[in-house]
């Protein structure tokens, strides 16, 4: 295992805002952390199920520390394993819970939806290409994920 598959999700993230915050206008900037805040929420609320699911169909440990914060204590690896049900599940559940006044990219509509795909997409493709994860996120042609 490298370095950077010992990195903990919350360091990832926080990487992640630093390197491409500093090249996005300020105006979105509060929308990419947003949307950011509410990946790492949903991967505290489903981390843990997805990597029971995933080692159990390999036939591997399923003994795991669920008494503890996910993103806290595991690497990059899950989280594109975790990205469909985060779009199709969690993120509609998020965005009534919060107002998102002048939001103008993320929010309830489709086309919002869309960009939060599209925000995924980079998202688990750039931890892809930093070595943080083994895997790649590609939409279908049906538009999912």
């Amino acid at each position: 295992m490298t370095g950077l598959k010992k990195t903990p999700i919350n360091r990832i993230i926080a990487i992640f805002i630093y390197l491409i915050g500093r090249h996005v206008k300020e105006r979105f900037y509060r929308e990419f952390v947003f949307f950011l805040m509410m990946y790492r929420r949903a991967l505290n609320e489903i981390g843990w199920r997805t990597v029971e699911n995933i080692r159990r169909s390999f036939g591997g440990d399923v003994n795991l520390r669920k008494d503890l914060e996910f993103c806290a204590v595991n690497n990059g690896e899950y989280i594109p394993e975790a990205s469909n049900e985060f779009i199709t599940e969690k993120w509609p559940q998020y965005i009534p819970q919060y107002g998102l006044k002048g939001f103008k990219i993320l929010g309830g509509d489709i086309e919002s939806t869309k960009n939060a795909v599209f925000l995924t997409q980079h998202f688990c493709n750039w931890l892809s290409l930093q070595g943080y994860t083994d895997s790649y996120l590609s939409i279908n042609e049906d538009g999912t994920s």
